[in-house]
């Protein structure tokens, strides 16, 4: 039972479990709803579920009282069609904060019946919701979402996070408006490098080669131009990103470490065993470098990542090399 379940109280699970029936709802006791929530049996949970939910938006405040606060965790719940109820609650809640968790809380639901309700979102007359619901597709990879992400490539407000779920979602029918957007004149360096970074995503080669330029130069958007040249794959930066690593005091010298790793550079593997074993080195320039480590995986990486996670087990870099050889192990598997 959740905190805001314990809050609002329900009846002990222990007595005789109430009989409730979709059709006889309407006369059932708010209490008896409420307490066959915690019913093992999954269709007494759906019917109470359904009713409470029902009376909530008929204007029965108790209704809501007794329903609202487990609306989380009935999404957990094991049985489907509860975590449907739950689910089309929270998407018509007043709050449009609630309204947004709901629709990324849906895709953690299996089948279809989540996906379709939001695929409606992007209907909507409220934007919000529209490109919650897109964002939210794109992690699916569902192409519905693509309109909306596109359009959004002309708001300031919504361009980078668009620009990231353009990258998750993978459709390369999004490349012709991306490459018009990088052709602004008034678009700024910042976001210039993100619309580089998607549109080598999508394996256009002057988004590459705008990535590699930015590592060269010195400028705000350097680590975030060396941190997507790792995640895409540009071997082209290797040069310099191999330079980058070894500018002492540069902002971008930890994502360039990473980079190299992931890139499998030659040479990668010495300049992290050096970097992330120096007890010289500052800790988070020896976190990035132990990160590379995990990301190329060799043997001799992997033993310093396991001598680091034992050596001081309550140092943050000690918990990072922990973290990472659980995720290299996971991938394994």
């Amino acid at each position: 039972m959740g905190l805001f379940s314990s809050l609002f109280g329900s009846k002990p699970t222990q007595e005789p479990e109430p009989e409730v029936n979709e059709d006889e709802a309407p006369g059932v006791a708010l209490e008896e709803l409420a307490a066959a929530l915690d019913s093992p049996e999954g269709a007494l949970r759906v019917d109470a579920a359904r009713e409470l939910i029902e009376r909530w938006r008929g204007g029965d405040p108790k209704s809501a009282e007794a329903i609202a606060p487990r609306l989380t965790e009935l999404l957990e719940d094991p049985e489907p069609l509860v975590r449907i109820a739950a689910l089309l609650a929270l998407l018509a809640d007043p709050v449009a904060q609630v309204r947004v968790a709901a629709v990324w809380a849906s895709l953690r639901l299996p089948g279809d019946a989540a996906r379709t309700q939001v695929r409606a979102l992007m209907a909507s007359t409220e934007e919000t919701m529209r490109f919650a619901a897109a964002c939210a597709l794109s992690d699916a990879r569902d192409s519905a979402a693509l309109p909306e992400l596109t359009a959004a490539l002309r708001d300031d407000h919504r361009r980078q996070e668009a620009l990231s779920a353009l990258m998750s979602l993978g459709d390369a029918a999004a490349l012709p408006e991306i490459a018009l957007l990088f052709e602004e004149e008034s678009l700024g360096e910042f976001d210039r490098t993100l619309v580089a970074a998607a549109m080598a995503r999508f394996g256009d080669a002057r988004g590459g080669a705008h990535l590699v330029e930015r590592i060269e130069r010195e400028g705000d958007d350097r680590p975030i131009a060396a941190e997507w040249a790792g995640r895409l794959g540009v071997q082209d930066a290797i040069p310099a990103l191999s330079e980058l690593a070894d500018e002492e005091g540069d902002p971008a010298r930890g994502a360039a470490m990473r980079a190299l790793g992931r890139l499998r550079a030659a040479g990668a593997e010495e300049r992290l065993l050096h970097v992330a074993g120096s007890e010289e080195v500052a800790d988070d320039l020896r976190m990035d470098a132990a990160e590379g480590l995990a990301e190329l995986g060799t043997p001799n990486a992997l033993e310093l990542l396991k001598k680091l996670a034992s050596a001081e087990p309550s140092s943050e870099l000690s918990q990072l090399c922990r973290e990472l050889l659980a995720e290299v192990a996971a991938h394994a598997d």
